[in-house]
């Protein structure tokens, strides 16, 4: 039996067109979107529940500070420049009376060590100072020892507090600390009972969820 003989032709391979080219390239392009997509949006929709739907989040995942609502402007009430982009940190504020009492110096001492617990992402959050008058010889000599990396603010204290009355009717007292995000908006109040555990988990919920600080 004769077997069929080879060809010596070889097999035309189909050209790939333009337009092809174009579908493809085009294609590729929307899986990168896709993907980017399934990235980011998760964290955008996590800050918006967190700050302004907390209802909508289980009840085993709300923030443990009060919300601020709406936040208060931390350039309004000049502890802050205005700000064209946000700063890329996070600030807690403390305010802080002439002479510091313990728990004063409590509230200090915890965010102290809430910034250093967050490790590599210490960074990503400050401490201020907020002082109303000019501090005694006892707190500077405190704070030169053992909060060197804290910037002290000059307040005005009176428009503070009626600001977060307004916005907070039930929150009373001197030894509280407030959240700051990095555009300038003062949107959390931690009572003393607050600033230490509850308060460092929020944050670092906070710094997990925020591309922007």
């Amino acid at each position: 039996m004769n077997e069929p003989l080879e060809s010596n032709n070889p097999v035309e391979t189909p050209i790939e067109t333009s337009a092809e080219k174009k579908a493809a390239l085009t294609k590729n392009r929307r899986k990168l979107v896709f993907l980017f997509a399934i990235a980011i949006v998760p964290m955008f929709v996590a800050y918006g529940l967190f700050f302004y739907f907390p209802d909508l989040i289980p009840a085993s995942t709300t923030n443990e500070g009060v919300l601020i609502q709406p936040p208060l402007s931390g350039v309004t009430l000049g502890l802050i420049e205005p700000v064209v982009e946000p700063r890329g940190v996070w600030t807690m504020l403390i305010p802080v009376a002439a002479t510091c009492s313990e728990q004063c110096q409590q509230r200090l001492y915890l965010s102290r060590q809430i910034k250093i617990g967050l490790g590599k992402d210490a960074d990503r959050i400050e401490r201020i100072a907020l002082l109303s008058i000019d501090p005694s010889t006892e707190l500077q000599a405190l704070l030169a020892a053992e909060h060197g990396d804290l910037t002290a603010q000059v307040f005005s204290s009176q428009a503070l507090q009626s600001a977060l009355q307004r916005r907070l009717p039930g929150a009373t007292g001197a030894e509280y600390l407030l959240l700051m995000d990095p555009n300038g908006n003062i949107m959390m109040f931690y009572s003393f009972e607050k600033i230490g555990a509850p308060l460092r988990k929020d944050i670092k919920h906070l710094l997990k969820i925020s591309n922007i600080g």
